[in-house]
């Protein structure tokens, strides 16, 4: 190596030295890891409630409460009760409490975006009452571990009944013009905590929310629903069915909107299910799949219409994302209306069309054979 070559390397040697000595980040010990975060409004500041471990192996969590007037405020003084700094990378979930949502989660919401440190696409959640009471929630004399916590979400891929928000899909929806987004809403427990809800909201504030029975309904619209128990009537007695492969798309119907007509919609879902109990007699009718099919598509046609006339008919928020699609079909249309949207959207027809395949026992059968 030529000498001006070595000088150069020694040099750079010597100044990285120098500024990764400089640089003094804390030791993992000084740090409190963050597992999940809740935030409530008490009227006058920002209450946050914080999981945290000492270390990355340490299975027991901690639960601390601290205020100031924004969030970030609020997280910085748990040094002053821990000695040691907050560190976020390692946070699973958000949970708001529901006076934040109230008064509008935009201010919340800032720091989790913003903040360097911390990661948007963790888990979302609004609390029934407050964050505190869900983050607090135990589960066999302990802690619900956060990991328990944000699992309630990814359940609605089981249920049927439950949403999977993360943090930077809730404000990119918020952001979107027209549409309306949703969260999943816990509620303290005797098994710790549970889904019982979702919210819908206005912008950043809440503005109504939906059964678990309608949820499943939304979640049938959006082609999210994948599994579930549906429980019908037949002639056969009380029918519970196993729904999989869940299906849908919205449409814009043609019919002539530049004319000055109001868009109309179609919601066209498609489901798929297994029969999992008989509670009566057993199936001896030549209708009854037929029958199963025709209570099962009935069922999830009113939980759907039920959302639609409480979400954008009474409340116009518009749950189903209607504005982005009548956005990327007309867009000249849009243009025109688009800020008439709120007030337009209630006249909007929307018709749902629901098809539920029951799987026949012979073919229950002959698929056992293959």
């Amino acid at each position: 190596m030529k000498p001006m070559k070595k000088a150069a390397v020694v040099l750079l040697a010597l100044v990285l030295a120098v500024f990764l000595a400089g640089c003094n980040y804390p030791e993992l010990y000084e740090r409190v890891l963050i597992h999940g975060i809740g935030v409530d409004w008490d009227g006058q500041a920002y209450q946050v409630t914080v999981r945290s471990s000492s270390s990355a192996e340490d299975e027991g969590e901690e639960l601390f409460t601290c205020h100031g007037s924004t969030v970030l405020e609020a997280l910085s003084s748990l040094s002053l009760s821990t000695g040691r700094e907050p560190f976020y990378s390692h946070n699973y979930l958000v949970v708001f409490g529901m006076n934040c949502a109230r008064r509008g989660l935009d201010d919340c919401l800032d720091f989790f975006v913003r903040y360097y440190n911390t990661r948007p696409s963790v888990s979302m959640f609004l609390a029934e009452n407050t964050a505190e009471e869900v983050l607090s929630a135990e589960k066999d004399g302990k802690l619900m571990k956060m990991s328990q916590l944000q699992a309630l979400g990814v359940g609605g891929r089981y249920n049927g009944k439950a949403l999977d928000i993360e943090l930077l899909d809730f404000v990119n929806a918020a952001k979107s013009e027209g549409a309306a987004p949703v969260l999943p809403v816990l509620a303290a427990s005797e098994e710790g905590a549970e889904a019982v809800s979702t919210a819908y909201f206005q912008g950043y504030k809440v503005k109504g929310i939906l059964s678990l029975d309608q949820t499943r309904g939304y979640l049938a619209a959006m082609g999210q629903l994948e599994k579930g128990e549906l429980v019908v009537e037949s002639s056969a007695g009380t029918v519970t069915l196993s729904l999989r492969d869940g299906e849908s798309r919205i449409r814009l119907l043609p019919n002539g909107i530049e004319a000055g007509d109001v868009p109309e919609f179609a919601i066209e879902i498609q489901l798929d299910a297994d029969v999992s109990a008989i509670s009566g007699r057993r199936q001896d009718s030549e209708n009854f799949y037929s029958e199963l099919e025709e209570a099962a598509a009935q069922l999830v046609r009113e939980q759907t219409e039920s959302v639609l006339a409480q979400a954008m008919r009474e409340d116009r928020c518009d749950v189903f994302d209607l504005s982005g699609l009548l956005y990327r079909k007309r867009t000249g249309f849009w243009r025109e209306h688009g800020e008439n949207w709120q007030g337009l959207m209630p006249q909007c027809p929307c018709r749902v069309e629901v098809g539920v395949k029951v799987r026949r026992l012979e073919e229950e059968n002959l698929r056992g054979l293959d």
